[in-house]
């Protein structure tokens, strides 16, 4: 439990632009959405037509419980694949960043030339 939550940490800690990040933000919609389906908010989208679908609770609450789960269902269709795919494009880049550096350092290292002693 211990490594989980170090891994968690790490996650948490990297930079704003790395593809970590970008499924992390991915994950935590999906977790917020999920956690929004299942409590059962979709019923309260039902504010946008002008109907309460829970007459227990006054409309303002309503129309707030429908929104969080709007707003949620619309991040997790818009954002949540283009994070993925950003995640995906910026690994790829790096990557072939990566590779394309080796051959310049060995490049540079075959170039040099190796000292000779001072007699």
């Amino acid at each position: 439990m211990k490594a989980f939550f170090g891994f968690l940490r790490r996650l948490w800690k990297t930079e704003t632009f790395s593809p970590a990040a970008f499924v992390l933000r991915a994950i935590m919609i999906t977790l917020l959405f999920g956690i929004s389906e299942l409590l059962g908010l979709r019923e309260y989208t039902t504010f946008l037509s002008g109907t309460s679908a829970n007459v227990n609770l006054s409309w303002q609450t309503v129309s707030v419980l429908g929104l969080i789960h709007l707003l949620l269902y619309v991040g997790f269709i818009l954002l949540v694949p283009i994070s993925l795919i950003t995640a995906g494009l910026l690994w790829a880049w790096n990557l072939w960043q990566r590779q394309r550096e080796i051959p310049n350092q060995k490049l540079a290292v075959s170039t040099e030339r190796p000292l000779s002693p001072q007699a």
